[in-house]
């Protein structure tokens, strides 16, 4: 049954999942509503965001799971109406693998929200990485000996780059927060350049990094520059040609031709050959593992409260090597309580390839310096 705003997708829209695949590991029966944006005001949107549910439903293929995928349309209603539709479906789980999202009714419900969760909820299991890309800017960034960084931000992000300026000790941050419609972002790289800065971190509209990265080279400001990987997209990352040679790319998951994303990409693909193997296609995979993880801990009927308590009590949780093993043991900063990965790892796009992964690391303390200090 749709909500009044949402979709509901069946997997026959989504393709279709062989009986013969492996079943849950207990085999039981539950329903989980995956949110995510599949139509709306985002240009090809759908075409891109309709990969990570596949991979999700790979997942649970050949299993009793009912998994709802529910089209929030990238309003605040649609999204209201994915939260109605898990009420409405007494789901076990509430999946939603983009940010700002709300989860009010959800949490009245006492529904687990995995994936990209609010960090305060007791239901909410926050597993996106997307709270450190921003602290594992500085961290990759300082790795590679930078003491002055210079930051290229569009307005409205400055609680953003708090996070990179705060999450190490710097000797100094030189700051351009740009407007959305600059014409001409020569005068900001130029305070940059003014500044002697070692590195640059940038986090800004898609449109706009050919054309920051275009001023960076015209002013011969040659250092280390960092992205958070989730504005890298296929498609932003091939309209910058050459100009992403060198970019220093921060990631959740392991690069496409990793062991570990090539060995679940074989995975997916015997369920569906036409799943395209992604960050957001690995990530949805990895949610997925967890939830099952947690299912494994239920003794019973698996329902909300029952998933609720058997996600509580992971401590290793497997993703099948895409993530470290995973703690559901709560932070000790408030901040940061439900915030579970706190491992990134960086890259060096090349050729529009990611290379030199760096293999993961924590940075958990990193991001309750930033917090705490913000």
């Amino acid at each position: 049954m749709a909500a009044a705003g949402g979709l509901i997708l069946s997997a026959g829209l989504l393709g279709a999942l062989p009986a013969s695949a492996q079943v849950d590991a207990k085999g039981s029966s539950y329903t989980i509503v995956y949110e995510t944006q599949l139509s709306g005001s985002a240009a090809d949107r759908g075409v891109e965001a309709a990969e990570a549910p596949q991979a999700f439903k790979a997942a649970y293929a050949g299993s009793p799971v009912t998994i709802d995928v529910c089209d929030d349309q990238g309003t605040t209603t649609g999204n209201i109406d994915c939260e109605h539709q898990a009420v409405a479906d007494h789901a076990a789980a509430y999946v939603v693998t983009q940010a700002s999202e709300d989860q009010s009714l959800v949490d009245a419900s006492n529904i687990p929200v995995v994936g990209v969760a609010n960090d305060s909820s007791p239901q909410s299991f926050d597993v996106s990485a997307q709270q450190g890309l921003f602290a594992g800017m500085a961290v990759a960034l300082q790795k590679k000996g930078c003491k002055r960084i210079g930051q290229v931000i569009d307005e409205g992000g400055e609680s953003y780059g708090d996070q990179v300026a705060k999450a190490v000790k710097w000797q100094s941050v030189t700051d351009a927060y740009i407007p959305l419609t600059a014409p001409d972002l020569s005068p900001d790289i130029a305070t940059l350049v003014q500044a002697h800065v070692q590195c640059v971190d940038m986090a800004m509209l898609p449109t706009q990094i050919p054309q920051a990265l275009t001023a960076i080279k015209q002013a011969k400001l040659s250092v280390p520059i960092a992205l958070p990987g989730v504005i890298l997209t296929p498609s932003v990352i091939s309209s910058l040609g050459s100009l992403g040679n060198g970019l220093v790319e921060i990631i959740s998951t392991p690069p496409a031709n990793s062991p570990a994303a090539t060995a679940v990409a074989k995975k997916m693909h015997a369920v569906n050959k036409g799943i395209k193997v992604d960050d957001a296609s690995l990530d949805s995979w990895a949610i997925a593992k967890i939830i099952q993880d947690g299912a494994a801990n239920v003794h019973g009927a698996v329902t909300n409260a029952s998933l609720l308590a058997g996600l509580n009590k992971l401590r290793s949780a497997d993703t099948d090597g895409l993530l470290p093993p995973l703690s559901m043991k709560p932070q000790s900063n408030p901040a940061a309580l439900r915030d579970f990965d706190t491992y990134v790892e960086s890259a060096i796009l090349k050729d529009g390839q990611q290379t030199q992964p760096s293999g993961f690391f924590n940075i958990a303390p990193q991001i309750s310096t930033a917090l705490t200090n913000g």
